[in-house]
């Protein structure tokens, strides 16, 4: 990846050209101002293409937490622990560590 550069849209105008190359054959990225404030990238199709990938990837991994997050819920649904209290699910967490610190002392590795 090349470096990332700030160029002025002004200076874009005059040199279009050359900047197209700098990005699409050099590898740089190229950010445009106006008024000195960043307005937009551009970038080569090598990191559209890749920047596209990434969020692909990132939407299956949502869909597939939402997917996971659906079933956690049925299933605790199914089950009645959504009807539990936060009192009772201290409880039981506390039970658990007992029982786990019990064990270690124990020298158990269950």
């Amino acid at each position: 990846m090349g470096q990332t550069i700030e160029i002025p849209a002004s200076e874009v105008r005059e040199r279009i050209s050359d900047v197209i190359s700098r990005v699409a054959y050099g590898g740089e990225r190229v950010i445009i101002s106006r008024n000195g404030n960043p307005q937009v990238a551009l970038i080569s199709i090598a990191d559209l293409e890749r920047l596209k990938q990434h969020d692909e990837r990132l939407e299956r991994i949502q869909k597939e937490a939402l997917e996971a997050l659906a079933a956690s819920q049925a299933e605790a649904k199914r089950t009645g622990l959504d009807k539990m209290s936060d009192e009772e699910i201290n409880r039981i967490v506390k039970e658990v560590r007992r029982e786990l610190h019990a064990e270690r002392e124990r020298g158990g590795t269950e």
